[in-house]
């Protein structure tokens, strides 16, 4: 082996294995004896094929299952030596990023385990080579820095229509607007169309929109007959992402809800997400639909006022055969403690978390925007009670000289409900 190459066998661990048909009731014993670990090499016949993982064990209770049974089939890879500059071709080649990499030798004899953090440990002691931006954005896990990440919709339909020139001309001009916006060094993610950004600073709502006005305005004078490309992107606050899996899991996430929403979005991710839209056509119904919710709310909250405080939890269910796109409802105290459960919309047919009399929510914006006086709609924001986006209308009222705060949530996809049955009412 040259000087400067290096074998793969020399960065990897040394993970302790277990036979593949080895029990349950064992398995858990050998955990407990090597606590150290989280996973241990599966091995049958002597051959590596997976690794099995110490809170899988935990969760099953079945003792005739095996290792084998509960094993994760993992990236085999055969030692080989590499020049130390190549090292990081391997972020690319494996999906180490998400997972261990077994190691082999020639025979398909298990050597040991190489690892995404072993793997960039060692990268980063040889300060003469540059990480890309997937292993700098892997070191910030845990820091307070920002991931932000930016993407077009539909360019599959628009090459369609297009020819590949006209396409990489969007990117590049997507690309020049999202330069003149935001600060940080500018990553181009070749596999997933993407663009990066690592900055030690959160992105405004402000830019955002910015960035969606600038590029459709663009993008309209030269493709106007064509209008299904759209921005998504989505932020996150890496202090609040405590592993890789996380990592990699939130970003799964965040690709799939903003593909299902229309238009342009961007999620912000962090103790509370939020959700940021722009649909040029939709600008006006979206005003008349915040307008529409605000004057039903007013009622909800008049007819609460206006009823012994021992019914109200009965008042609000029958709001939902008037107002039926609420998902729910509950009062606060003028000191920020939720004096009713949530009350739910029984006909809502998806799972919504029951929350509790003596919740303290004295410091959500929603109550103290509410308490100092007039009412409150809130940004979309990713809800607790449903894992899906939402909106949440509060408003003060007295009561026998005390004051209260009522509250009201309406799921996102009731919205889409309401631009349909605006634009019926329109017509």
């Amino acid at each position: 082996m040259k000087a400067e190459e290096i074998s793969l066998l020399d960065i990897s661990i040394s993970i302790p294995t277990v036979p593949y048909d080895i029990g349950l009731k064992e398995l858990k014993g050998i955990f407990e004896e090597l606590k150290i670990y989280k996973y241990l090499t599966v091995l049958k016949e002597n051959t590596p094929i997976g690794l099995v993982y110490r809170d899988a064990v935990d969760r099953y209770s079945n003792e005739r299952l095996t290792a084998g049974d509960i094993a994760i089939i993992c990236t085999k890879l055969r030692n080989t030596s590499l020049r130390k500059e190549n090292l990081t071709d391997l972020f690319d080649m494996l999906p180490i990023d998400r997972e261990p990499v077994i190691v082999v030798d020639k025979r398909g004899t298990y050597l040991g385990v190489l690892t995404y953090d072993t793997l960039l440990h060692y990268i980063t002691h040889h300060k003469e080579y540059i990480l890309p931006i997937m292993q700098r954005v892997h070191s910030s896990i845990g820091r307070k820095e920002y991931l932000c990440i930016f993407g077009l919709k539909n360019l599959d339909k628009f090459k369609e229509v297009f020819d590949t020139q006209k396409l990489e001309s969007v990117k590049k001009m997507f690309l020049e607007d999202i330069k003149e916006l935001f600060e940080g060094e500018i990553t181009g993610i070749l596999e997933k169309g993407e663009f990066w950004i690592l900055s030690s600073n959160l992105p405004q709502k402000e830019s955002i929109k910015e960035l969606f006005k600038e590029f459709h305005k663009e993008y309209t004078l030269l493709f106007g007959e064509f209008q299904h490309v759209h921005i998504y992107g989505f932020c996150l606050d890496m202090s609040v992402v405590d592993s890789e899996e996380k990592l990699y899991n939130l970003q799964e996430e965040l690709r799939n809800r903003t593909a299902k929403i229309e238009g342009s979005v961007f999620i912000i991710y962090g103790l509370q997400p939020t959700l940021i839209l722009h649909d040029p056509t939709k600008q006006k119904l979206i005003t008349n639909i915040k307008k529409r919710i605000l004057e039903d709310f007013k009622e909800v909250v008049e007819r609460v006022r206006i009823t012994p405080k021992d019914t109200w939890e009965h008042v609000l269910y029958d709001m939902f055969e008037k107002y039926p796109y609420f998902e729910l409802f509950y009062i606060m105290s003028d000191k920020g403690l939720q004096i009713t459960n949530n009350i739910v919309n029984p006909k809502v047919d998806y799972f919504v978390a029951q929350g509790k009399k003596g919740t303290d929510r004295s410091e959500k914006p929603y109550f103290k925007e509410a308490i100092a006086g007039g009412t409150f709609i809130s940004d979309v924001y990713l809800s607790k009670a449903t894992d899906d986006f939402c909106i949440t209308v509060s408003e003060s009222f007295t009561y026998e000289g005390k004051t209260y705060v009522l509250a009201g949530d309406i799921n996102f996809r009731q919205i889409h409900k309401l631009v349909k049955s605006l634009k019926e009412t329109t017509v």
